[in-house]
Order: structure tokens, then sequence, then C-alpha cells
């Protein structure tokens, strides 16, 4: 199955009114990165719109690259005017306007996903449809739509108005958990999983001794762990390897 995602916006693009460090752009660039290896794990083939952050491209000729694939996902953070709005916290995944091809089941499972994964006020499905007749009003969609891509959405992932959302939004870490669970979450929809079980460091189709002393290696510094191998040795689901995950893999392999 293919995938093409998009970052939302290029270069310096929506500054935090709030939180000056945060940038639109520049984090979704990063999400992006992080999906992008995230659902290669499960066998998708992934593509990216952009090769560049501060390569700007027309919204509409972002979706038209979605021809071919079987799923679109543009990465956003919202934002709404006025000092009263600063609290606004929610998760949005704007799909079809029509719920052409069942779209809104998708986005409703995304939508609760990342709420829990932000600790948002709710996750929502959303749909604007053009003034102008029976089309998407929103470029990205609208270029998907148009190419045949049976499954387009734009992700925003809470507020950049708010405070504490730009600051979880600003962790690595926390971009890095919300990639896995909104790839594991599209797995899911698709009836796939990984290709190999979690603690399966050395990927030969068993959990034992070699794959928690590949970790402790790791953790000791004396071992590169590949992104697929620090993916299966994240026992705690935290994104660090670290002595947890080692102490939490060995005990999983006395277990079998």
């Amino acid at each position: 199955m293919k995938i093409m995602l998009d970052a939302g916006h290029s270069g310096l693009a929506n500054q935090s009114p709030v939180v000056p460090e945060y940038y639109e752009s520049k984090r979704m660039w990063v999400l992006c990165e992080y999906l992008a290896e995230e659902l290669s794990f499960y066998g998708f083939e992934v593509f990216k719109t952009r090769d560049a952050l501060e390569k700007d491209i027309p919204v509409v000729k972002r979706g038209e690259m979605a021809k071919g694939c079987d799923l679109f996902l543009s990465l956003h953070s919202n934002a709404v005017d006025g000092e009263k709005n600063e609290y606004i916290d929610r998760v949005h995944v704007f799909g079809a306007y029509d719920n052409l091809n069942n779209s809104h089941e998708l986005a409703k499972i995304l939508a609760d996903a990342i709420n829990e994964c932000m600790g948002t006020s709710g996750g929502y499905v959303s749909t604007r449809k053009s003034d102008e007749g029976e089309r998407e009003y929103y470029g990205v969609l609208r270029g998907a739509r148009s190419v045949g891509c049976p499954l387009f959405y734009i992700v925003e992932h809470s507020f950049h108005t708010n405070k504490a959302a730009s600051i979880w939004l600003l962790s690595d870490d926390n971009l890095r958990r919300l990639a896995r669970i909104e790839a594991a979450t599209i797995a899911a929809y698709f009836g796939l999983s990984l290709e190999y079980d979690l603690g399966d460091v050395d990927m030969n189709r068993k959990i034992d001794a070699s794959d928690y002393l590949i970790v402790k290696r790791a953790v000791a510094g004396t071992y590169d762990l590949s992104p697929l191998q620090q993916r299966l040795a994240d026992m705690d689901t935290s994104g660090n390897i670290d002595v947890i995950d080692y102490m939490l893999l060995k005990r999983k392999s006395f277990e079998k």
C-alpha cells in the first residue's frame, strides 16, 4: 500500500502567538519524518510531497501528488484568533465533505487516537465544502480527490494558539510517540501489523537472551541500533532505549 505524507507548510510558517519557539511548519516537518519511518515498519510504501523544509509547492499540486496512493495525510496544527480562544485544545481530522469511501471512519479513529495521545479535550471529524459548489474547500484535499486517491485527510494536531499544546508539540519524544500511535492506528485499520514482534531486536523470529543482551549493549553505548531495532527494543514505548527496556525485555525472554 502507498501513502503520501504532506508536512503542511514550508520555511518558518505559523509561529505560535503564545510559545514563540513553536512554528507549525518546523514541528510538522519533524512529525512527518517520524511518521514516514514508523509507517515503513508496517510495510507501507511511503512518499513525501516535499524533500526539504524550505521547499514550497502549491497546495493543489501537493494533493495531486497522491495519484496512485491509497492514503493522503496533510499534517498540521490549528489556530484561532483572539485571546479568549487560547484555551481551545482539540484534534480535528478533515476528510471528504461527502464521506467518500466511508472516509469518516478512519478519520474518527485517527482523531480519537491523537486526542488520547496528546491529552486534548476531544477528537473530531470535520469537513468543509467549497462555497462554489460540490467540491472540497481545502486545496490539498481537492487535489488528492481529483487524482482518485480514495482516502485523503488534513490532520490538525490541536491548536498552536494553545500554550500547553504548543509546548507538547515542541518535544521530539512526544512527536515520536505520536508518530508511532498514528502509524499503528493506520496499520490496524488496514489489517497490518509489525513484521517482527516487540522485543525481537535481532529479528530472528524469537525472543531470547540475544535480544536483551543487544539492548544492554545499546544502553551502554557499545552497540548502534538501527531505526527498526530501536522500535523493537522500546519495550515501554517511551521513545528512548534505556535500562527499563532492558529489564522488561529480559523478563519477557524468560516468559517465553
